[in-house]
């Protein structure tokens, strides 16, 4: 097995979203009691604990890097970005370029198509837990 699942759960997509989310909706999410600082405080921290694929937001809307929570801070970009701006920027960059588009078909094969079962799963490590 090389994986979970589902190409995103919804506690990591509450994690991503959780500067923009209502407490209330976290809260019934991820835990119960409000607890600010057990989210990640970076992207990178982010990614060692969930490192699902990104979010559209990523690609999109710089605002979900802005908590709307007093007690919790914003998510922090990596060192390469030098703003939530320019972190967007790059990922809609990268996702329009060439070496994506080329290999895109890879990711529908493994993501909705031939690779999901059987031996081009195996080849592929795409063997859900």
């Amino acid at each position: 097995a090389h994986h979970i699942a589902e190409s995103l759960s919804d506690l990591t997509y509450h994690m991503y979203l959780a500067r923009r989310m209502r407490k209330s909706d976290l809260q019934s999410a991820v835990r119960s009691r409000w607890q600010p600082n057990e989210y990640p405080p970076s992207i990178q921290r982010m990614y060692e604990w969930t490192p699902d694929e990104c979010i559209p937001e990523f690609f999109t809307d710089p605002s979900v890097f802005t908590s709307i929570h007093l007690d919790m801070s914003d998510l922090a970009v990596p060192p390469w970005a030098a703003s939530a701006e320019d972190f967007v920027a790059w990922h809609r960059e990268v996702l329009d370029s060439p070496q994506v588009t080329q290999r895109l078909h890879e990711w529908i094969d493994v993501t909705f198509g031939c690779k999901l079962i059987g031996d081009a799963a195996v080849a592929a490590k795409n063997v859900p837990l």
